[in-house]
This record gives C-alpha cells, structure tokens and sequence, in this order.
C-alpha cells in the first residue's frame, strides 16, 4: 500500500478495538468511560489485574446461581442440599469485598467509612436518609466500588450465619442468589458484564500474530466478528489461570470460576454457530467465514459435550478439577487456532500457544515498536532543524504512528495508555495538507518529536525491565531494517 494511502486510512485499532468495546457495553458506555479513566489514575500495584479478577468473580456469582450453569439440563431432585455450594458462593463473596477494598485508596476509604459511620448514628431519620442517599447515588467509582463491598460484606455474613444450619434447601440458596444478584446488578459502576461484552482495562487479543492477521484481514465485517469471538477466548483462559494447578491449593471458589467459564464458553458457541454468520453477511452471501466460525465451534461443543457442568457428576477432588480447567482451556485455544487459520492459513493453535516464541513475542515486538518510534522522533526532529525544512516531513513518522496503535498499542499495559493517547491523537491530527507550512509551525511540530522522544525513552526503559526480555539483546539489525523501510532518506 503506497505511503500516502496508508496514512490516510483510518487505524484499524483505533476504531476497531474502541467501537467494539463501546457497542458490547451498550447503554453503560458513560460510566464505564468514567470508570476507564479512573483506573488509569488509581495509585494501586496492580490495579488492572485486581479489577478482572474481582469482576470475573461478580460474573461468576451471577452465574452460579442459575441452575442450569450447574446442572446443565438435567436439574437437581428438590430435596438436595446446597450446602457445599453456598460454601463455593461464600468464599468468591468474600474475595470479591476483600478486593474491592483494595480498589479504594486509604484516604478516600476512611472519608467514607465515616461517612457510612455518621449515618449509622445520626438520630434525624430525615438528615440520615439524605445522607444515604448521597453515597447510593453512586457519583463517583468510589463511591460505586465503596456501595458493592458493603453489601458483599453483609451478605457474606448473611450466608455465614446460614451455613449454621444443618441443610441448606434449594430454595434458600436460589433466594440467596437473588438478593446477591440484585446488589451486583444495581452497582453503576461495577455492574457485571454480561457474555461477549469486554472491558477496555483488561480486554486484550494476547497474540501479535493474531493481531497482525486482523490488522491485514481486508473484509471489516469478518474482522470484526472474529476478534469478538477471539477476546472471548481469551477472556477464558484468562479466567481459567484463577484455578491453579499443583501444588497451589485449591479454595472453594474455583466452582465458581469453572461455572462462569463453562457458561461464557457455550455463550460462544452460540454465537459462532449462529450471529457471526448474521454479521457477516453481505448481498453475496455469508462466504467462508461462517464455515471458519462454525469450525471453530466444533472443539468448544466437544469439551462441552465431554466436560459435564461441574454439579452433574460433582468434583469431589483434586484431580476431577483439574481435569475439568485443563478440558476448558484447550478447546478455548483450539478455538482460537481455528479462527486464526482463517485469517492467516500460516497460524494454527501450536503456532499461538505451544511455542516458547511465541509466548515472548509480545515483549519483544513491543520493545523493538517503541525503540523504531522513538529513533523515527529522533530523526524527524533533526531533519526538521535542517534549512529550509517543511511540515511534509512529518508524514513517515505520522504513518508509523498508526501502524503503532495496530499492534505494539494494543501490548501495552492499560496504566502505560494514556500518555500514549494522548501521544498517538495528536500525530493523528498531523494532515499535512492542512498544517501550515510556516517556520512557526515547523518550529512546533520539532518540538513536540522531541518531547515524543523523551515519553518513548521513559517507555522503553520500563519495557526493558520485563523478565523475559533480560536475557534476549534487541536486534540493531532489525531496528536498522525497520527505519529503512518506513523513513526514506532524504
């Protein structure tokens, strides 16, 4: 594709990734905004990896107690106790409240224990309901996360006092599920996400083979389709880590987990087999996508059809469990290779998840992105001091911009984005044909690589310190080749 077309195409992850988590989460797209931009201020070690953890566990919670999750079709006899499955929802409720403690910074914790401990006393039934009111209303994602952990907490005690009772009838443990749901369901901030709907904090296509078939896949329709299918995957696996192999003790929410997952899974077999062909579509027909999507679908129907729902023959051990995670995983990685074999006939599933190669190509393509970025800075900066230099020389390195957020963007940790944003908009808003062609505007653009510059070498120096890239030198050779191919000599 010639430079200048390049340039001009719209960046396929800046509209593509963004419009897809926007449409997933519907009409809570304001507070989830809000949200984003919060997490990315929170001062929490972590934060992003607390913040999926705890909301695969309100997802998970959510599921647990519908029956069919449990069971499949086959529901339980009337009389059976739920003891040990109210134990499984106790324990997930118990870490969820415990990180979204975490969540809250400690000076703005204490403002709103006392808060809540003011209300508990005031005397004015009126002054007291307004009081209560203000935090209910949830104006903030502290005030929100603050709301869900107490009523976590008091539920956890609700159930703590339950399980003192020697039996715990079916219908005590769906009545429990139905106040925990309505408590995570009126969380503004924190509400569930439902099947196939992502989160831009911890959402991600862990593959830069993947993410490069997407990048050079022609039809947007199938792109589209299949990095949905792919986040779910992955999203999957992801949740699938919080069931630990030996020797990691197992505690009793991993029921809960092995439930969501096995839901959100049969969530994407339906819509491989069914919507993505819709999506798809065109005046021509569906084409070979929906074959690849339904080929797709074929491992994670079979795991389903072998790994029963976690209550039908219950898992009594450790090895039952066990069996049961590993099942789950590889038919989401099965799935994954499918649909990467549609969009790259090279990709397979031993190509994405059997190669130690793979596994640190993510670090390694992203350290070199960032190193390419920051000499293209570098070199445009002194070209643009050169006599009669002119704002047309900008153009390599605003091209380079967009190929960036196509993939090394997608790589970064969600803390590192913003700066990035803010980075990337602005060369995004470089037209050369309409920036004037002036010595004050020359000077401008010279200044703003230079700062570029120093952003990318506090960048790289953070990237340099990931584990896997200590024993693996960068390559001048391909750093050198890059340059050559993406800044013409002048």
């Amino acid at each position: 594709m010639p430079d200048n077309a390049r340039v001009q195409r719209r960046s396929f992850a800046q509209d593509f990734f963004f419009e897809l988590m926007r449409d997933s989460q519907r009409v809570r797209a304001v507070y989830l905004a809000e949200r984003e931009r919060w997490i990315r201020s929170l001062e929490v070690s972590g934060r992003e990896e607390v913040l999926f953890e705890l909301e695969m566990l309100v997802r998970g919670i959510d599921r647990f107690f519908n029956l069919r999750n449990l069971f499949g079709d086959k529901l339980p006899p009337a009389d059976r106790d739920f003891r040990e499955e109210l134990k499984a929802a106790r324990d997930a409720v118990h870490r969820a409240a415990n990180l979204s403690r975490r969540l809250i910074v400690q000076r703005q914790e204490q403002a709103l224990l006392f808060r809540s401990f003011v209300e508990t006393r005031l005397a004015d039934d009126r002054a007291r309901a307004r009081l209560g009111a203000e935090l209910r209303d949830q104006r903030t994602p502290e005030e929100s996360l603050f709301v869900l952990r107490s009523g976590l907490s008091a539920h956890q005690g609700i159930i703590d006092h339950l399980l003192r009772v020697e039996v715990t009838p079916q219908q005590v443990f769906m009545d429990v599920g139905r106040t925990l749901r309505h408590e995570l369901f009126v969380s503004r901030y924190f509400c569930p996400p439902a099947a196939l709907e992502f989160r831009a904090e911890y959402d991600r296509v862990y593959s830069v083979k993947l993410l490069e078939a997407l990048r050079q896949a022609q039809d947007d329709k199938k792109r589209r389709a299949f990095a949905l299918a792919l986040l779910a995957a992955f999203r999957s696996l992801r949740a699938l880590r919080y069931v630990p192999a030996a020797p990691t003790a197992h505690t009793r929410r991993v029921l809960v987990i092995l439930a969501l997952v096995r839901s959100e899974l049969v969530a994407l077999v339906g819509y491989l087999d069914a919507e993505l062909a819709r999506l798809v579509a065109t005046v021509q027909g569906v084409g070979s996508a929906a074959a690849a999507a339904r080929a797709a679908a074929v491992p994670l129907r079979a795991a389903l059809e072998r790994v029963p729902p976690i209550l039908t023959e219950p898992l009594t051990d450790r090895a039952q469990i066990d069996a049961h995670r590993d099942h789950l995983a590889s038919a989401a990685k099965d799935a994954i290779g499918a649909i990467a074999g549609a969009l790259d006939p090279r990709l397979s599933r031993d190509a994405l998840f059997e190669s130690q190669e793979e596994r640190n190509e993510s670090s390694q393509r992203l350290r070199l992105d960032l190193t390419v970025f920051r000499e293209m800075c570098r070199a445009t900066f002194e070209r643009l001091g050169a006599p009669g230099a002119d704002v047309s020389l900008v153009q390599p390195l605003r091209a380079f911009s967009l190929e960036f957020r196509d993939v090394g963007y997608q790589l970064l940790r969600h803390s590192d984005r913003e700066v990035f944003d803010r980075l990337l908009d602005l060369l995004h808003s470089w037209e050369t044909n309409a920036l004037e062609n002036t010595p004050e505007r020359v000077r401008k653009l010279r200044e703003d690589c230079r700062r570029f510059g120093e952003i990318l070498d506090r960048a790289l120096e953070n990237v340099g310190k990931r584990k896997e890239l200590k024993a693996v030198p960068l390559s001048e050779s391909d750093v050198r080749a890059a340059l050559a191919r993406r800044l013409p000599a002048v």
